[in-house]
């Protein structure tokens, strides 16, 4: 523990047994059925998929979410077999499928929500076959841009107005784990019935919902025994943060470790440290998430908009991330304000806003089970001192706390890839860790 309260994560370089066979089933299959499916919309062998959440002949579709009152949270709805790229056969054969199921939205309502649940056919040689319950980074607020829409998409560019792009960059995450034998569980996150617009920020309420996307998946089939490991990255550390602190949420689950990755503790630094790059339409998708959740949030962001602030939220909320970039990339809030103020700080001054970003802060709740906790010290999406400060504040609670703080190499310009590549180059590192807890 180093006289710190947490441990280290070992940074050097392991390479474990059979690592090269698991690459190869992970990207394999995901390279031929990806470049396979691009190049069969682009001869107009298959159609191209629409923006209309499951339309398409890979991805059910269970129709818009509803409210449910009355329903218990955790229940399974509706379930189909889902076309997962790289996961259709040899050599990472998997039975997937989409679900419809029941949890709450931002003021605990029963409500529909849609995810994934991934059935590895690879062995697990350690005992009972583990799950790991992933909440996904950021894919976009629209629902075509749905994990559990994009995984059986890959890559698709829309050429008509709003252009935007689906790409699927948890999907490589997602067949890593599969290729060691391991099931994975995935949420497309609540969205609000009416608008139809994702709870973004609500990390409280995303971590309800993985805790029931693994209650629901448990009527597919999946072990109420099988070792439990939660994952989360951006957003989804977000939400795998608040599960790790909320585990008494569901008493039947009893998950054993979280990796929670640079999560977003202070949403107003975020704010801030994404407003004029590349990824600015974020904001959007948060001022969008926020008004939807309370009238009273609504009554106080809307009058601080301005008609560009306006285009360009709506705008945002229509389309996947990729296509934010082309709509908002290197945009500047003040010019959304009437004020003339960055959104951050127009927010900042309003009372309901401040009390609901305050309610997401992680760090008053000690986690009940091991954690692994990692930021990266040049992120120019999410900021690694309020990360730190987490570190701290968890494990002044006496939390069971695992510590990495990656040193990449600042790539300049604000594109995002000093955000999304310490993700992916440490992929080996921080699922081992979660694997031998889980073994």
């Amino acid at each position: 523990m180093a006289g710190m309260g947490y441990a280290l994560l070992d940074d050097s370089l392991v390479v474990r047994a059979g690592v090269g066979s698991t690459l190869w089933k992970t990207l394999s299959p995901l390279m031929y059925e990806g470049s396979s499916s691009v190049f069969r919309r682009v001869t107009k062998k298959s159609p191209r998929p629409k923006r209309t959440n499951g339309a398409s002949v890979d991805v059910p579709t269970f129709g818009a979410p509803m409210r449910t009152p009355g329903l218990e949270h955790g229940t399974l709805v509706n379930a189909a077999p889902l076309k997962v790229l790289g996961a259709r056969g040899d050599p990472n054969p998997t039975s997937a499928y989409r679900i419809e199921y029941i949890t709450g939205d931002s003021q605990g309502r029963a409500i529909t929500a849609t995810g994934g649940v991934l059935f590895s056919h690879q062995p697990w040689p350690h005992g009972p076959r583990p799950v790991i319950a992933m909440a996904p980074s950021t894919q976009g607020v629209a629902q075509h841009c749905d994990p559990s829409h994009t995984c059986a998409i890959g890559l698709n560019v829309f050429y008509s107005k709003p252009y935007d792009v689906i790409a699927a960059y948890e999907l490589p995450v997602i067949l890593w784990f599969l290729a060691q034998g391991i099931d994975v569980v995935f949420i497309d996150y609540p969205r609000d019935p009416l608008a139809g617009i994702q709870y973004y920020c609500d990390s409280i309420a995303a971590a309800k919902a993985l805790f029931d996307a693994v209650l629901a998946a448990q009527h597919l089939g999946l072990s109420s025994g099988a070792p439990l490991g939660l994952w989360g990255f951006s957003q989804g550390g977000g939400a795998t943060g608040w599960a790790a602190q909320l585990t008494d949420y569901a008493p039947s689950l009893h998950p054993r470790a979280a990796v929670v990755g640079a999560p977003p503790v202070s949403l107003f630094d975020v704010l801030d440290k994404v407003d004029g790059g590349l990824l600015t339409g974020v904001i959007a998708y948060a001022i969008a998430g926020l008004m939807i959740s309370t009238p009273e949030l609504y009554d106080e962001i809307m009058p601080t908009l301005n008609a560009h602030g306006l285009h360009e939220v709506t705008a945002n909320v229509s389309t996947c991330a990729g296509g934010s970039l082309i709509t908002s990339g290197y945009e500047h809030t003040h010019s959304w304000t009437y004020s003339g103020q960055s959104l951050s700080d127009v927010l900042d001054d309003l009372p309901y806003v401040t009390a609901e970003f305050e309610k997401q802060r992680l760090g008053r709740i000690a986690p009940t089970i091991p954690v692994l906790l990692w930021g990266s010290r040049n992120d120019d999406v999410i900021p690694v001192e309020p990360i730190r400060t987490l570190r701290n504040q968890w494990s002044d609670l006496g939390a069971d706390l695992t510590w990495h703080e990656s040193r990449a190499p600042l790539v300049p310009g604000r594109t995002g890839l000093n955000h999304f590549g310490p993700y992916f180059r440490n992929l080996e590192k921080y699922s081992g860790w979660l694997i031998d807890q889980l073994s």
